[in-house]
């Protein structure tokens, strides 16, 4: 019975929807953040990219889309999946245009003038 609680668990905590919800109760609740060194923050920023684009992945792989559409679900059930599915698309292109664009600012050399 352990064994099972544990697998399940694991699970749970792979699943990209309940990382997704954790970080945003962390932000929710306030969860302290702690100060980084300039190199700390472009990899913070690196890490923030690819975050975005594995959110976007989540929202095109999404199971409950393609398990809709090949298992021949009404029109009305496919555009509802679809449009989930968009919505998790667009948020991670959101998230991975924020960083990097932060992370070009951060290391676009300055001008002389």
């Amino acid at each position: 019975m352990k064994y099972l609680s544990h697998f399940f668990k694991s699970i749970v905590r792979a699943c990209p929807y309940s990382l997704i919800g954790r970080k945003c109760m962390d932000v929710v609740h306030g969860k302290p953040k702690t100060t980084k060194k300039s190199s700390d923050k472009i990899q913070a920023l690196k890490k923030g990219v690819k975050t975005g684009r594995n959110i976007s992945l989540v929202g095109v792989f999404c199971p409950f889309f393609w398990y809709a559409i090949l298992s021949g679900a009404s029109k009305d059930f496919i555009i509802f999946n679809a449009i989930h599915s968009g919505i998790v698309v667009g948020l991670g292109l959101v998230v991975l245009s924020v960083n990097y664009l932060a992370l070009y600012a951060y290391t676009k050399p300055k001008e002389n003038n």
